[in-house]
């Protein structure tokens, strides 16, 4: 699957946990971060264009998450910033 990064937050009140939600052309899934996940990974998840995820995959009553375990910055063959963002809505 390939989302799109569009919302992250790392709301005081949510014990550290950055949630962060990612769209396609399908939907929105949520993204989970724990707060060990973020220190270790903060770069990519506060920087990448396009974010790689590793994670477990949660569904309860059709709400999907993913539990990140790693975020990598996938390597591609040209340049994103030449490639018009595109507006699924």
């Amino acid at each position: 699957m390939q989302y799109k990064k569009s919302v992250s937050d790392h709301a005081g009140t949510a014990a550290g946990i950055t949630f962060m939600t990612l769209e396609d052309e399908t939907g929105f899934v949520n993204l989970v971060l724990w707060p060990n996940v973020f220190k270790r990974h903060a770069t990519p998840a506060k920087t990448a264009t396009l974010l790689g995820v590793t994670r477990t995959l949660q569904v309860e009553q059709a709400v999907v998450h993913l539990v990140a375990d790693r975020l990598w910055q996938p390597r591609l063959h040209h340049d994103l910033t030449t490639v018009p963002s595109r507006d699924f809505h």
